[in-house]
């Protein structure tokens, strides 16, 4: 049977692209396009080449598919809409989210927010990774909204949603080797912000790290000259690629994922398949996603993190990383997001 043709849109390739390319090339011949957001003065010269790239392609489509909503979903969602194509827009978390006290999320920027609202509302669908990213009460820190997602910043928005969570490999990523005891492990990319370092609770950590002295905490992702004065039971490396991380998770036992903001952490879901014992925030997907098999922290508070630290069980029959493991296989296979992916497709094409 002939596929029909579709664009993709995104913003900097990353593993969660390339799957949906891979399942989205399963659908249909598709044409990719990569927005690159890096620098904000190349964002008016790839509006342009956007611009010429849809005029070109958009007449022989039958739908775009868009990751994320912002300045690159703004043409490709008019596009549609003017020429009577399907537009589809993966919302995955930045474009949800808002935080004033570190600058976060696509809100924060008037132009931005201008065209995530714009794109949100004028697409013909929108696939948040968790439900959490439509709207969620926040209570893990009192300094931002006491709620957040898409229809909370977005008001009176009518778009239809349906959620759809990320999909994981257990055949790339699974348990190799003995883990260290006491050892924990976190992953973070652009740490050489502070804003981002917060974002990520990377500063609980330091700061938690200093009362455990027979603890060791591993920050992937990082760099020596983004910090000072860090205690010795920290060890910072680089980024790694994805193929090496799976022997790097599991020599630890514990995964942190201390975020203030989430969509739906893929770090988090690959450390569970390699048998960490997860210990995330409770923000967004993340208590969802670790279930009974590992530990919420509350509230952003180093107190109560160091608390937490303090009664980790070595009995619990649940809070282990087989279990960890297990959950990720029953609810978050790729095989689950692609088949879910299949029925919006094939609804889609028909309508």
């Amino acid at each position: 049977m002939k596929k029909h043709k579709a664009l993709y849109f995104f913003i900097g390739k990353s593993s969660f692209t390339e799957k949906d390319t891979l399942i989205l090339e399963d659908f249909f011949q598709l044409k990719t396009f990569n927005f690159e957001f890096g620098n904000k003065w190349k964002v008016p010269f790839q509006l342009i080449y956007q611009f010429a790239f849809l005029v070109w392609n958009i007449g022989s489509v039958k739908i775009c598919f868009i990751q994320l909503s912002g300045f690159h979903s703004l043409l490709p969602t008019i596009f549609c809409k003017l020429f009577g194509k399907k537009s589809v827009i993966i919302a995955a978390g930045t474009d949800c989210h808002s935080f004033p006290s570190i600058g976060y999320g696509n809100y924060q920027r008037p132009l931005l927010s201008w065209a995530t609202k714009i794109s949100f509302k004028h697409c013909t669908l929108i696939l948040p990774k968790h439900k959490s990213l439509w709207h969620t009460k926040y209570t893990y820190d009192h300094h931002d909204f006491p709620e957040q997602g898409i229809s909370y910043f977005n008001k009176g928005i009518e778009t239809p949603y349906e959620c759809i969570e990320n999909g994981y490999d257990a055949s790339r990523f699974k348990k190799s080797g003995e883990c260290t005891p006491n050892s924990f492990i976190t992953i973070a990319g652009l740490l050489n912000r502070e804003s981002q370092q917060k974002l990520k609770g990377i500063d609980l950590i330091i700061e938690a790290a200093g009362h455990f002295p027979d603890y060791t905490f591993t920050i992937v992702g990082a760099e020596n000259s983004y910090f000072k004065d860090l205690p010795s039971n920290i060890k910072l490396i680089p980024k790694t690629a994805n193929d090496k991380l799976p022997a790097v998770l599991s020599a630890h036992k514990y995964y942190l994922q201390l975020s203030m903001a989430e969509g739906f952490p893929n770090a988090l879901c690959e450390a569970m398949l390699c048998e960490c014992i997860p210990i995330g925030s409770n923000v967004f997907s993340i208590p969802e996603i670790i279930g009974d098999t590992g530990y919420i922290l509350g509230h952003r508070n180093s107190d109560e993190l160091k608390t937490l630290l303090s009664n980790l069980s070595e009995t619990d029959q649940k809070k282990n990383g087989q279990s960890a493991r297990q959950r990720i296989l029953q609810n978050y296979s790729l095989e689950k997001r692609k088949e879910k992916l299949k029925a919006v497709i094939e609804k889609l094409v028909v309508t």
